[in-house]
């Protein structure tokens, strides 16, 4: 699957074995695209043009017409993992490690939860605007409708939680409490804990594109009881709510403007903790 991210182009495959590896999408021969026209052999997938192979790491293992691979034939690979229907790929600095892991969400597994719904969407903004959200005390109630009581945002290490106790309404309007703790871990994917009129796990995880573009992608799972039958339709009712309240966030992103020194006043939230927290997991050169 050809990826691109980052202003970057990436290849994406499967081992004969099932696991998901990531490399840079093009051949150090004559520039071909592994991800159009490429073929996966067991572990290694082999170049289009020609037929240059490379392992699951990114090195040359063979040049189908030559006696001597090149010393330096070999292209970057990229730490990958996978869980909770996701996979996570770690872009740094070529040789580093991830400091910290992304967790499995342990309700996908358990049988009283629904199935993950999905949504996917592009839109033109840039990342900082959606990490700054779990800061903002302030929109809840022009934007969504919904009263805080309570708000705290906490830092530890690289993890920024937000914990909110409200006020809200059912969809028929009537009103009641909202409780939610919505975890970044790292600066991309963030899991929410709802409890609304049924309990939620939401999954909120954007990437990059270019510098005027971002994917996100949105997952929401229901716990309705093992064993227990609902409509259908009324679940989905309930996940389109959940998904179409993060997107009236969306609406405001895609027309704003980036301030780098806003002017805050008292009660926005503390954005310019979370901003230092964001900007430390760049590069300064970055």
């Amino acid at each position: 699957m050809p990826l691109r991210y980052f202003a970057r182009d990436f290849v994406l495959f499967r081992t004969e074995s099932g696991e998901p590896k990531l490399l840079d999408a093009h051949c150090p021969h004559l520039g071909a695209h592994l991800g159009y026209g490429g073929r996966v052999e067991g572990d290694e997938v082999i170049c289009p043009f020609h037929g240059w192979r490379f392992s699951s790491e990114g090195r040359c293992t063979a040049v189908p017409y030559a006696s001597r691979i090149p010393p330096r034939a070999a292209i970057r690979s990229y730490a990958v993992s996978e869980h909770s229907e996701m996979i996570l790929a770690y872009i740094g600095r070529e040789g580093s490690s991830p400091s910290y892991e992304v967790p499995p969400i342990d309700e996908l597994d358990d049988p009283a939860w629904t199935p993950l719904e999905r949504s996917e969407v592009t839109i033109a903004t840039q990342p900082r605007e959606v990490i700054e959200n779990i800061a903002d005390r302030a929109h809840f109630g022009p934007v969504h409708g919904q009263f805080i009581d309570d708000f705290e945002m906490i830092i530890d290490g690289p993890r920024a939680i937000q914990r909110t106790m409200g006020r809200g309404g059912t969809l028929d309007g009537k009103p009641i409490p909202v409780k939610t703790v919505a975890t970044y871990h790292g600066p991309a994917v963030q899991f929410t804990h709802l409890g609304w009129a049924y309990d939620m796990v939401l999954i909120n995880a954007h990437v990059p594109i270019d510098e005027d573009q971002l994917q996100l992608r949105f997952g929401v799972s229901l716990r309705t009881g093992e064993g227990t039958k609902i409509d259908r339709k009324v679940i989905l009712r309930h996940v389109a709510a959940a998904r179409d309240g993060y997107f009236q966030d969306v609406a405001i992103w895609e027309h704003k403007r980036w301030r780098d020194r806003p002017l805050l006043a008292d009660g926005d939230g503390p954005i310019g903790k979370i901003r230092e927290w964001y900007q430390s997991f760049f590069a300064e050169e970055a």
